[in-house]
């Protein structure tokens, strides 16, 4: 294992092991860290602050992801003679980074194999959508974030790229023509939960409502159920590479422990009306 697996093996680890932790401490000091695991609607401090920013930047998000995967991409195609040239852009920036901390390597990135390309691409489609639904459809209100949620999520999808492109392995046929149909119908229903939580906002941002709809009729968060089953799917189109393997649990841990139980009490809270029956994440389970 190389100085790159290592660091990205380290980082999943540290994802999926620190928010647990947080929101354990913040149980025990009174919601004092609370600001760390929840975001936008859920925040429960709006006050001004140096270290909350707007959460429309998530979009800043989907355009590093769209960016960094575009140069993976273009660096496979050359690596396995698809296209001709004579830079490998992730080389490149891999290698400025590690020397201007001070670490000197001659090999600092490989891919793994030619396979790499299908959840290469499945990424790269996720991220076009998510790209144009933030740009296009989703209604940003006045909402905040904690700048950690930001930093954390310029680096998520480079890591995932390389992820893929370091720990795919080769897969039948039928495993990748079942990959690319679970993508499919996972992206359509989360495209289609994003539709449902636009239009509740259409004329004023700021209000919200009950959806209704797709998913929504089971789940309070089914936009975070297709993100899970999306990132399964590209799993296993790579072939169960062990670097998306730990990018799938920490999806699970996030979205299952940190993401939708505050936006699940939320909408208890706020509406009396609420539909009893919708679990959290799971349908007819959690």
């Amino acid at each position: 294992m190389n100085l790159i697996e290592s660091s990205i093996l380290l980082f999943w680890a540290v994802s999926v092991c620190v928010p647990p932790l947080i929101k354990l401490l913040s149980h025990f000091n009174s919601g004092k860290f609370d600001c760390l695991l929840t975001w936008g609607k859920t925040l429960k401090s709006q006050e001004p602050s140096l270290l909350l920013v707007p959460h429309r930047f998530f979009t800043h998000f989907y355009v590093t992801g769209f960016l960094f995967n575009s140069l993976c991409l273009m660096d496979l195609f050359v690596h396995f003679n698809i296209i001709s040239s004579a830079i490998t852009y992730v080389e490149i920036i891999l290698e400025t980074v590690l020397n201007s901390i001070g670490i000197k390597t001659e090999e600092t990135f490989h891919f793994s194999s030619s396979q790499s390309w299908l959840p290469s691409m499945l990424l790269q489609l996720q991220l076009t959508r998510r790209l144009l639904e933030s740009l296009l459809i989703v209604r940003h209100d006045k909402s905040k974030m904690h700048i950690s949620h930001l930093l954390f999520a310029l680096c998520y999808y480079p890591v995932v790229s390389l992820s893929i492109n370091i720990s795919t392995v080769q897969v039948s046929t039928p495993v990748s023509i079942l990959s690319v149909l679970l993508f499919v119908w996972a992206s359509l229903h989360q495209y289609r939960c994003h539709v449902i939580l636009a239009e509740l906002r259409a004329e004023d941002p700021n209000v919200y409502g009950i959806p209704y709809g797709d998913w929504f009729e089971f789940v309070s968060s089914p936009h975070y159920l297709a993100e899970i089953l999306i990132y399964i799917s590209i799993f296993i189109s790579s072939g169960g590479g062990y670097l998306l393997g730990a990018n799938c649990v920490y999806q699970i841990v996030n979205f299952s422990l940190i993401c939708t139980p505050p936006t699940h009490y939320w909408y208890l809270k706020k509406f009396d009306n609420y539909p009893s029956h919708r679990k959290i994440l799971i349908p007819f389970i959690y």
